[in-house]
């Protein structure tokens, strides 16, 4: 809700969402500029604090954006960019109002990218102030590319940020900001699969909980879903740990080895618990639409490939050899096939996807009318991009990209268009794409 107007910014922001001006006038070089910082300002923030948990780090980015170009800057692309999202929830759009937002984000982003190297410059020859501020300017950047799909600048800044990390300054307020960047990468990690390679792996990763805990928990799928998600966060830590060659120092443990094996058994002893309780409940529960249970069923699917995944490529560093590798491949390719086939049913069927979802926290976006662009929720997105990226067959790949861009679709932070254009133009060098309609 505008605090100034009294209004949702729900459905279209040209007609929902009026702006008033803010002072400073003289911080922006015209009213698009002005804009696009109010809607940060009342609108992108909560946002994103819903989907971060963090609600401390707005405020002194705001105090930042009046003295550093390059933040503010950035700042206004964001708001205009997440701005473009409530005029049309999908990226596949043909809607001048989307269009036109998005280039004028676009601007200010390039304004921000030269701003920012600018400043990079003149503190790597001795002055300070940038590097104190840097960390704010990598997060916004990462977060705007985030937003338009761009997967290639979104590796260019994390990378950029992890080689300067040692530069940044360390008062209080760039730790915050460290630490946010360290939240973000790893939520990326998350969208691109980033921490599986070692090169990509972030020297400043902090302890983290995407998924709240509820003081209490009815039984069935929301039981099930949050459960999921703490399995997952286990994983994500675990998987990352792992991709880094170090061990976080809350674990206590000396001996890598030692950590991985413990670790590795502790997440599948929860898998395997909470599939038997999925098994249980699904067959037996009468109030809840199927597809909830195949939301539940292809996510675990998912982290059961990840965890195998992650196995791999721990026995292949060490140089183990497993003798049961052969033996799994075509259980996996089954957990590939089920992924689509029941994705692909789902669509069929005509389900329409809500834009909130009560087991993601989005109560606050829901009473504002704001489209939950960072809330990376359980999705059928996020499984067939999987599917997408890492099938063992071309086919799998290119049915999984055909799904997700012939009908687009929105869940949570998960956009169906800019997943399955990521998807593909990864695919792009292997024989057979161009057979793809």
């Amino acid at each position: 809700m505008d605090p100034s107007t009294g209004r949702q910014f729900g459905g279209h922001a040209d007609r929902n969402s009026p702006f008033l001006g803010i002072a400073p006038r003289t911080l922006f070089a015209n009213e698009v500029e002005a804009q696009g910082f109010r809607f940060f300002e009342t609108a992108t923030e909560i946002q994103l604090a819903a989907a971060l948990q963090n609600h401390g780090w707005t405020p002194p980015l705001l105090q930042l954006s009046h003295q550093d170009p390059a933040i503010r800057h950035a700042v206004i692309a964001n708001g205009i960019m997440s701005r473009r999202y409530q005029a049309s929830e999908i990226s596949a759009s043909t809607e001048p109002q989307a269009n036109n937002l998005s280039q004028a984000a676009l601007q200010q982003y390039c304004k921000a990218i030269a701003c920012f190297r600018s400043q990079l410059g003149s503190g790597l020859d001795g002055n300070l102030l940038p590097l104190e501020t840097a960390p704010a300017c990598f997060v916004l950047l990462i977060m705007f590319e985030f937003m338009q799909g761009n997967a290639s600048g979104l590796i260019i800044h994390l990378k950029h940020a992890n080689k300067l990390a040692t530069t940044f300054g360390m008062s209080r307020q760039t730790q915050s900001f460290i630490n946010l960047l360290a939240l973000v990468e790893t939520v990326a990690a998350l969208w691109l699969n980033l921490d599986l390679s070692h090169a990509d792996a972030s020297p400043c990763l902090q302890e983290l909980n995407k998924c709240p805990r509820p003081s209490s928990l009815p039984h069935g799928q929301i039981s099930l879903y949050y459960d999921l998600s703490w399995i997952n966060d286990d994983v994500l830590k675990w998987r990352h740990a792992v991709a880094s060659g170090h061990v976080h120092s809350t674990t206590h443990v000396a001996d890598p080895k030692s950590f991985y094996d413990v670790s590795q058994r502790t997440i599948q002893f929860k898998l395997d618990t909470w599939h038997e309780r999925w098994v249980a409940r699904s067959s037996n529960e009468e109030d809840s639409a199927p597809h909830h249970y195949a939301l539940l069923r292809v996510n675990y699917l998912v982290t059961v490939l990840v965890v195998d995944a992650v196995h791999q490529r721990h026995l292949s560093a060490q140089n183990i050899q497993h003798e049961s590798t052969h033996s799994r491949e075509p259980l996996k390719l089954d957990y590939f096939n089920e992924i689509i086939e029941s994705v692909a049913e789902v669509l069929e069927a005509g389900h329409s996807f809500s834009r909130y979802y009560p087991c993601a926290e989005e109560g606050p976006l829901e009473a504002a009318g704001l489209l939950p662009l960072f809330s990376f929720r359980h999705s059928f997105i996020q499984p067939l991009f999987y599917v997408a990226q890492h099938a063992p067959q071309v086919k799998l790949r290119q049915r999984a990209i055909k799904l997700l861009m012939e009908r687009p679709w929105r869940e949570g932070a998960w956009d169906s268009y800019i997943m399955g254009s990521i998807a593909k133009n990864s695919l792009g060098g292997i024989a057979g794409l161009h057979s793809m309609t």
